[in-house]
């Protein structure tokens, strides 16, 4: 039999690892059952177009994850066990296939709806510990405004949200009336918004490196390009950045200044208003993330970029998918006033308008001070998680493995050095009951190293402690493996 295998020669993921995960993903899907006998090694490196060394070494891993079989004169066999125990593939965040943004992305989701209580791999706050009395109160209280909400209101967003928003600005230290306000489904559509307001096909834009998945997915289907600007434990470069404006005339900047994903960085105050400068000295703009700014442990955020901001260079994003809850999907947008007529256009063309009840179900909670109390009770909560997960990486992780200690969000970033048996660690993470998300697809250009994100924010502290644990063993025993290094055309060999 053939098998149906696309690979990508400019991917990072090597050749034998696309073909060991595109395998191993038909086996989940059920479209390899168990006892199908695969290609001999030299047909299938014939139909690919590879030599027989790299279909040896896929081979050889799917049979030591004990996906395949092999019997001497017979050939090679999908396992009877791996056809029954697989799980579905839309549900696995894997290292040793080809990733990508998109695809990382619908497995976290997944994984969220489906089994959360064992996900790593979601930068998301805890269902449990969403106030669900006191919101569904606010939305049970809308019923006499039904007529009201039955149709589908101001495409700028509701009037009494606008004014909700505008005190939680404030709060901010950043000063907007409600005319200035657009509301949005969430920061994604926000970036998505201020992308198509801002470049065109071919542009280049600058992030963060490592960014936020999400960005890079929407840079690259919008044909724009996305160059990264490297970080240190303060935050985005100014030196490089400075270096790199001057070079590639970027069309704006997008960064998280408060407690990164998925580094967990958070820039000073000098650090601020010296990024403003450049970008002024420069002539880009900055669309500003401002999701995690509230979930600060230590000490509060400094104030964003937008409450500094004197020359109109900046586009505010933020939403309550972080400190309330994802599926409300609303959130905020605050540009200069030469734009907001051109994002509105914008909005209209893509989804007229956000739900009315939820609007003003969630205008309503703000304005109770709902999120005031709500953050009350769960920050002691995410700051008892975080420090959780920094005890146990310093406990059990090995030496090799180096991480950031977050002021505040949800996520820490993993760095180790980059070894073969390392891209086994998602699948054997998964194995002791884990999903963790792989670091390549947050980063705009390659890496020498292998990173992972790791999230705490909706796992208890001994449970944390229990995954750390696990990982620290595999990473072990996975670096004392013999690396392999890649030679021409895809093969590799053991290195001396």
């Amino acid at each position: 039999m053939s098998l149906s295998i696309v690979l990508d020669r400019s991917a990072r993921a090597p050749i034998y690892q696309q073909v060991a995960g595109q395998i191993r993903e038909q086996i989940g899907m059920g479209q390899l059952p168990a006892g199908a006998r695969l290609p001999t090694i030299r047909q299938l490196a014939q139909q690919l177009g590879v030599t027989r060394l790299t279909v040896q070494t896929a081979y050889a891993e799917l049979q030591s994850g004990g996906w395949l079989e092999a019997t001497v004169g017979r050939g090679t066999f999908v396992s009877q066990s791996a056809a029954v125990d697989a799980p579905p593939a839309a549900a696995h965040l894997d290292l040793l296939r080809a990733v990508t943004p998109a695809a990382v992305m619908g497995d976290i989701l997944q994984i969220g709806h489906g089994r959360e209580k064992h996900s790593l791999a979601s930068a998301s706050p805890d269902p449990l510990l969403f106030p669900a009395d006191e919101f569904w109160g606010c939305l049970a209280d809308q019923r006499r405004n039904a007529a009201a909400i039955a149709g589908y209101g101001p495409a700028q967003g509701d009037i009494q949200l606008r004014m909700a928003l505008a005190d939680y600005l404030h709060d901010r230290t950043i000063q907007a009336t409600p005319a200035e306000i657009l509301v949005t489904a969430g920061v994604t559509q926000g970036l998505a918004l201020s992308a198509a307001a801002l470049a065109e096909p071919g542009d280049v834009v600058l992030v963060e490196q490592p960014t936020y998945i999400g960005i890079l997915h929407q840079l690259r289907m919008a044909g724009l390009q996305p160059m990264g600007i490297p970080m240190d434990e303060g935050g985005i470069r100014l030196d490089a950045l400075d270096k790199m404006a001057a070079q590639a005339r970027p069309r704006f900047l997008y960064t998280i200044p408060s407690f990164q994903n998925p580094t967990g960085s958070c820039l000073s105050l000098q650090r601020r208003r010296d990024l403003l400068a450049l970008a002024r000295t420069h002539g880009f703009l900055i669309v500003e993330d401002d999701i995690y700014a509230l979930l600060a442990y230590d000490a509060p955020a400094p104030p964003p970029l937008k409450a500094l901001d004197e020359h109109g260079l900046v586009i505010y994003l933020s939403s309550f998918s972080k400190v309330l809850m994802p599926g409300l999907r609303l959130g905020c947008l605050l540009a200069p006033p030469y734009l907001l007529d051109r994002l509105l256009s914008l909005r209209l063309a893509a989804d007229l308008v956000s739900p009315s009840l939820l609007q003003q179900t969630l205008a309503a909670f703000l304005q109770a001070g709902g999120l005031r109390r709500h953050l009350r009770r769960v920050l002691p909560v995410y700051r008892r998680r975080r420090d959780a997960m920094m005890a146990a990486l310093q406990r059990y992780a090995p030496p090799p493995l180096r991480w950031t200690v977050p002021a505040g969000g949800f996520c820490t970033w993993l760095t180790m050095p980059r070894h073969h048996a390392l891209a086994e660690l998602a699948r054997l993470m998964r194995q002791g009951g884990w999903e963790i998300a792989p670091g390549d697809v947050f980063l705009a250009q390659p890496s020498g190293e292998q990173h992972v994100r790791l999230c705490f924010g909706s796992q208890p502290d001994d449970a944390l402690a229990r995954s750390m644990r696990t990982m620290g063993q595999i990473v072990r025993e996975q670096l004392a493996q013999p690396d392999i290094a890649l030679q021409d055309g895809g093969d590799f060999a053991p290195l001396v």
